[in-house]
């Protein structure tokens, strides 16, 4: 990626499955100013996809995502990057991860780095169930199984995430 490449905004979608699996759908907006991905030869996409898919799993490699207690290690199954026009880039990624869920309360907890968010981004997480409670950056907003967080540029994120939620 060309250093005048820059990230401008980012919506993923997570669904947790009635036995405990998450995909997590998601889309990460870029400035281009000098068209860098509009000039790529398939080929030199390809070679792109794949280091945006390894760097994107060291990232993931680095968290500790856990769901009641249990470490789920994510897993990249899946890298796209398209274009909106010569300037505005795209990069896609499905996601996989998950745990045991049990009757009862049912937690999910996500700890990285704490850093400031560059630019604002947006997440929807379905759940199986009720969400009781949910600890992290941004705006939140819980409407029975889900779970709608607003992220500013410039907000402090990372450090324990956690949802709480009944199944």
């Amino acid at each position: 990626m060309s250093e005048e490449v820059r990230p401008i905004f980012a919506r993923a979608f997570f669904h947790m499955d009635p036995a405990g699996r998450v995909s997590q759908y998601m889309v990460f907006y870029y400035d281009d100013p000098r068209a860098y991905y509009a000039s790529l030869s398939e080929e030199e996409l390809e070679r792109e996809k794949e280091i945006v898919w390894r760097n994107m799993q060291s990232f993931l490699d680095e968290e500790e995502i856990r769901i009641n207690g249990r470490r789920a290690e994510a897993r990249v199954l899946y890298v796209d990057i398209g274009l909106m026009s010569l300037t505005r880039p795209y990069i896609v990624f499905l996601i996989e991860f998950g745990g045991e869920l049990k009757r009862g309360l049912n937690v999910y907890e996500d700890i990285y780095e704490e850093e400031t968010a560059e630019y604002p981004y947006e997440f929807l997480w379905q759940l199986p169930g009720r969400v009781l409670r949910a600890s992290m950056a941004g705006e939140v907003e819980i409407r029975g199984n889900l779970l709608s967080v607003k992220v500013p540029a410039g907000a402090k994120v990372g450090g324990r995430e956690v949802i709480e939620f009944y199944v």
